[in-house]
């Protein structure tokens, strides 16, 4: 809990099992915190397609003092008792970066989980959330937002057949129809790409055609991430992608500390040949940036790096590599979009991150998450003939 913050009003009514109440508490202590932490692991872990994330890195990132962007942001953890069992969580927050960039009074919830299908839950918790927002002046509801949309977001309404890759949240067939039983409608929805590629890379017949336009402009040209300047060739990436996706719906730009915040945790994923920058007429304009799926190679260790994991996290990233990757991150300067030139631009950085992530040995690799309202981000994919195989979604109500 902030230390600004008021306590919650607290939600109860009789359990689904009749057996006893149940209530929403905000976290409070080290125990409370753990319960927080540990509820995704014990209502997911028996889910086949469920891929458990790195238990420190789920710490550090409610950790204000480690998570910079959540150091701007009053919030608060809740958890929804029953009895003396913790059956679900949520947080609640005010994004004052969101709020003066939009100006619609809207604040978030995230960590929406439940141990099981549990409606009785799913209200009280959304409803302790929203009454923690009211009494901060907010006047709608919206999310998830985990706890920003430049972190994980969005709510999985399609693909739960399929594991999750880094960085992307996974969940229940139930939530959608219990939030929108209770009053809550689409906001926005954001949508997951498969690119699959075989033994031999090949490059689709619309796609050669966007690269020989490439080649053939002198204009332009395409370098990759010059590791001997990191830190700047990351802000430089960063700078772009706040200029490119300034007017997106729910937008909110990264602020110095989180690019070095940023910086620093992909560090250790990011290799030269992973991040591509094109270049139109010698100044930096559009970025394709391919990850190892994490995901990948942790699965099976349930979060834990001790006492083994750690072998295996540095044998699958360093020595064997990853089959599937993740395209998190792409932009193109604003003066660009919806030109010829920018569009081949992009091309040639999306085309080369793709060969040298084959080259690495992926064969599968998603691009996500991409709005809906994206038309020159979709039509790009398109190329690839991808597939679209998940669909998050953003909920919101008024309070």
């Amino acid at each position: 809990m902030t230390a600004a913050s008021a306590p919650a009003r607290p939600a109860a009514a009789p359990s689904a099992a009749g057996s006893a109440a149940l209530s929403v508490r905000p976290v409070s202590g080290r125990a409370d915190r753990r319960a927080f932490l540990d509820l995704p692991y014990r209502a997911y872990g028996g889910m086949d397609a469920w891929r458990p994330p790195l238990r420190f890195e789920r710490a550090a990132q409610i950790d204000p003092k480690r998570n910079p962007a959540l150091a701007r942001m009053e919030h608060e953890l809740m958890l929804a008792w029953r009895g003396g069992e913790v059956v679900g969580r949520i947080a609640a927050l005010v994004n004052p970066a969101h709020l003066d960039r939009h100006g619609d009074a809207t604040g978030h919830f995230g960590f929406l989980d439940t141990l099981g299908p549990d409606s009785e839950a799913v209200a009280a918790l959304t409803e302790a959330a929203g009454a923690w927002l009211g009494a901060r002046g907010m006047e709608r509801i919206a999310g998830p937002f985990n706890f920003s949309v430049n972190e994980e977001c969005g709510l999985l309404v399609d693909g739960f057949d399929t594991p999750p890759v880094m960085m992307m949240p996974h969940g229940r067939p139930d939530y959608a129809p219990t939030l929108e039983a209770l009053g809550f409608a689409k906001q926005m929805d954001m949508y997951a790409y498969m690119c699959r590629f075989a033994d031999s890379y090949h490059v689709p017949p619309a796609v050669q055609r966007m690269k020989d336009g490439f080649l053939r402009d002198p204009a332009l040209e395409i370098r990759p991430l010059d590791m001997k300047n990191y830190r700047g060739e990351i802000e430089t990436v960063l700078d772009i992608f706040n200029d490119a996706w300034s007017q997106n719906w729910g937008f909110v730009p990264f602020t110095a500390d989180q690019i070095g915040h940023l910086a620093q945790e992909l560090k250790p994923l990011v290799r030269a040949d992973a991040l591509w920058i094109a270049m139109i007429e010698g100044e930096a304009a559009g970025f394709t940036l391919i990850l190892p799926d994490l995901n990948e190679v942790i699965d099976g260790l349930d979060g834990h790096l001790l006492p083994f994991g750690w072998a295996q996290l540095i044998w699958g990233l360093k020595v064997r590599g990853t089959r599937r990757g993740r395209l998190p991150l792409a932009g193109l300067r604003r003066r660009y979009h919806k030109t010829r030139r920018g569009m081949l631009a992009m091309t040639g950085s999306c085309e080369a991150a793709f060969a040298a992530a084959h080259a690495r040995g992926m064969r599968e690799i998603e691009a996500s998450w991409i709005l809906e309202t994206n038309r020159d981000l979709l039509n790009l994919v398109n190329l690839y003939e991808a597939p679209r195989y998940k669909t998050y979604r953003i909920y919101g109500k008024a309070l």
